[in-house]
This record gives structure tokens, sequence and C-alpha cells, in this order.
């Protein structure tokens, strides 16, 4: 019999092959596959709900009160047969799993971007070795939802098979809190703004420092991942031999994530590969604006954010064989003089990047996007009109002034090049300098296209973009200093 499974939007789980599945598997595969199809704006809620950390206690006599509460009133069937040090055993570790949650979900609920939303995976060996076992999250999760404490969001496997047009991987099931545990929890004095001072929370590295993500993937272990692996490892023992000083942000370690790899058997490791710190929370560095981050302390030293300015774009002049005009602003003076002209500008041409071809119309999307980021600039997002900017006259103008992006979506030096490609270029170059820094003695911080540093290392480490810059492209590119007397 032919499986039809439908094939959902973007997927983050890892695949399996459906012949290693049970028929039980394979059943429940298809009756989760057939929803409604989501719309675009809730994929992209439901893509940011951060993934369940599940290692939260209680802390104070609140949220004691209010897990033993909920553990009791939702009891985990007892398995001890009769032991009565048994089930307080299990009743232990039931109470536990409930704190995890709990904790999970209301730090979740204050997520505006994935709107309470949260990851959990339901393959049992990713709860191997963890606090929380999967058979006690496993009652938890159901007792909550059947109680309607939770809403959830089915997730998937994902495989291939003969005839079979499904995703080639899966996604993981999605849960919320609902308004009945949130008004629980408010009960005893315990919110989402809240939950951090009731709770404990244990930020851990992932044991996997290369990951593959955009699909997902278990990461092999090869010669390439072996050494990969070590850089990164060494870029973390390096950092933290230094002191990071902020009031909210925290810093573990980075891991390197690649994308693409849809073969693994002729997978380059060439795909992404931007170097992202955990915890992946609100306390992550990455995750502040460029003011909040030049707040920080390295070694109790003021710290200055060296940006490549139009990094992307310089890199694909790169590869076009040409330099990037480093004395002008690349998006300033295309559409006109004004702050909104300009964002409107770096939009187009950055997003059209990540399409692969020139955008053709407004979504709403882009304009949530755009009003966003011209909030964060002190720019009123009332401001933009995009009947003012019709996307025609955009990309003439666009193309007028970098004609070189009518080749974006063709063959550079021989094949089709995308944002991945775009990425990993870029990341190198970030981590090169990395590598030159510690060479030197010198701890920073990578922001994606920048770079944070002491700022007494502020010329070395210009010096060290510049160069490697140069090495992996053949250009050299514009730099931007931001510092704490700007903001």
């Amino acid at each position: 019999m032919t499986n039809r499974i439908a094939r959902p939007g973007r997927l983050d789980a890892p695949r399996q092959k459906a012949s290693k599945m049970t028929d039980k598997e394979l059943e429940a595969s298809e009756r989760t596959a057939w929803q409604p199809k989501t719309s675009r704006e809730q994929a992209a809620v439901l893509n940011a709900a951060p993934l369940a950390t599940l290692s939260a206690s209680e802390e104070s006599v609140q949220a004691a009160a209010l897990v033993s509460r909920l553990a009791k009133r939702h009891r985990r069937p007892s398995t001890a047969k009769g032991k009565s040090y048994g089930r307080e055993k299990t009743l232990m570790k039931h109470v536990a799993a409930v704190a995890a949650f709990i904790a999970d979900l209301l730090d979740a609920a204050g997520n505006e971007r994935s709107e309470g939303w949260l990851r959990c995976s339901l393959r049992k060996s990713d709860y191997s070795g963890q606090v929380v076992t999967w058979r006690m999250f496993d009652a938890a999760r159901q007792a909550f939802t059947e109680a309607g404490l939770v809403e959830h969001k089915q997730g998937y496997p994902g495989f291939y098979q003969i005839d079979n047009p499904g995703p080639m991987q899966g996604k993981l099931t999605r849960y919320r809190a609902t308004p009945a545990l949130l008004s629980e929890c408010e009960a005893h004095g315990v919110t989402p703004a809240t939950v951090r001072e009731h709770f404990k929370f244990v930020d851990v590295m992932p044991d996997e420092l290369v990951q593959l993500t955009s699909p997902a993937h278990k990461t092999p272990d090869t010669d390439t991942v072996q050494r990969l692996r070590a850089q990164v490892a060494e870029l973390n023992s390096f950092f933290a031999q230094h002191t990071l000083t902020h009031p909210t942000i925290k810093h573990l370690g980075w891991v390197r994530k690649f994308h693409e790899a849809t073969n693994l058997q002729t997978y380059r490791w060439n795909k992404g590969g931007r170097l992202y710190s955990y915890p992946q929370n609100d306390a992550c560095y990455q995750h502040h604006s460029e003011a909040e981050r030049l707040e920080m302390r390295i070694d109790e030293e003021t710290v200055v954010e060296i940006d490549i300015s139009s990094s992307y774009l310089t890199i694909f002049y790169a590869w076009c064989d040409q330099q990037l005009d480093t004395d002008t602003d690349a998006y300033g003076g295309i559409l006109g003089p004004t702050e909104v002209d300009r964002a409107v500008a770096k939009l187009y041409i950055n997003v059209s990047f990540g399409n692969g071809r020139l955008l053709r119309r407004w979504t709403k999307d882009l304009t949530k996007t755009l009003k966003e980021r011209l909030k964060a600039k002190g720019v009123s997002p009332e401001a933009f009109d995009a009947k003012a900017y019709p996307m025609v006259v955009i990309k003439k103008r666009v193309l007028e002034r970098h004609p070189i992006l009518e080749r974006l979506g063709g063959k550079i030096r021989g094949r089709v090049r995308d944002w991945s490609d775009l990425m990993f270029e870029e990341s190198e170059i970030v981590i090169g300098t990395m590598r030159a820094l510690m060479a030197m003695g010198v701890p920073s911080m990578p922001v994606h296209d920048s770079l944070i540093v002491p700022e007494s290392k502020e010329g070395v480490a210009v010096e060290a973009i510049e160069q490697q810059f140069r090495a992996i492209t053949g250009v050299v590119p514009k730099l931007d200093v931001g510092r704490p007397d700007l903001f």
C-alpha cells in the first residue's frame, strides 16, 4: 500500500527511514500528517518556539506549592507494585517532571516571537541521561493535555519511501500553556514575568558542538567533523578563561550549525556554519540589541563591536571578481535620503539573497520585519508605507546602483550559490579572525557578521578581520565600529 503523506512546511527534526518504523509508528505518522496546512505566519511563530530544557526545579515556596498541587491533582499511574518506597520515589520523579515542564511552559509564555509555544521532543532516546526521564515527561505532558492545561500542535516523523512524497524530516511537537494553567500559576504568585524568580533553571551546553539543522540530522563522526568540533571546543575553552560581566546576559559557549545537508554522503560542510551562543534563550547576547551588548564587560573592560558592513553584498561582489565600493554606503541614497529609504533598500537586497532571487512583492512578513528594524533604530514604524515603495521601482533603483545583482540565482564560478554559501564564507572569516585573535590572547564574541572585543583590542581586531576577509575573498571589507558612547 502506498503511504500518502502530506508535505508540510519547514521542518526541524531528524528524518527516519520508513523501513525502520513499526506499523504503529507509521500509522501514527499518517494520522498526524493529515492536518490543515499551517499558514506562513503561524509557521513562523511555531518555528520560533524555544526547545524545552526540562531542567528547572522549584526555588520559592510559591513554586513548590504550585508544583505539589498540580502533581497531586494530575498523578502518574503507579508502577511500583505496592512497594511504598518505590511509590515515593516515583512520586518524587513525577513532581520533578511537573516542575520542569511548568517552568519551561511559563518561560516560553513570555516569548512574543513564538507566542508562547515550546518545542518538545517525543523521541525516547533524547531523554537518555537527562534530569527528567522519558516516562516521567510523557506522563506529565499527557496528563496536562487531557486536563486542558496545555494545548499542542502535533509533530510528525519524516522519511522517504518509494512512491511516498512525504517530508525529508519531521517537526517537533509544540506545547503551550492554556489560560487555565496560567491562571492556576498566577493564583500562586507565579507568572511568565517572574518564572525565573521562582524556578532555578540549569543552563547546559549541548553534547554536540557541530550540528546539522534545516534539515536536522545526527552529526556523523567523520574526520572533517572532528576537526570542526575541535575548533569550536578550543574557542569555548579559551573564552572560558575570561570573564563576561552583564546583569542579564549569560554565555556558556558556542555551537557551530550547518545547513542544507540533504545528502550526508556527499555533504561538504560548506553551507551555513555560524557560531551560536548558548544558552539559546533571552540571556543569549546574540538576542540582545547592539546597545545592550555594548553594556557587557570582558575581563572588566568596556567592549566595542566591529561590524562587517554589507557583508553578504561584499562577498557576492567578490564572487563576481569585483570590489564593492567601500567609500560609500552600499544602501544609502538608492531610494532617497531618509533612514526609511535606506532600511527598505537594505531589506530588499538582503532578503533577496535569502530567497535566491530579487523580491517581487511586499508580504506581511516583510512589512513586519521592516517595521521592527525601524523601531530598533528609533524610527517610527508608521513612517513606512508599502504603497510608497513599489517593488518594481525598488528593483530598478537597486540594479542601477548594483547591476551585479542581476546575476543572483544564476551560475557564478560554475555553480549556483545561495544564502548558505554566503553564510559559510562569512562564518569562515569570523571564525578565522577569532582564532587569529586567540593566538594573540585576545577574547572575542561573534554576532554573525560582527565581532565584539575589549575596547583596547580594537586596532588588532580590525586588522585581523581585514586580513581574514582579504585572504578568503580576495577583496577588502568596510568596517563600522560600535562604541558605548554612540548609544
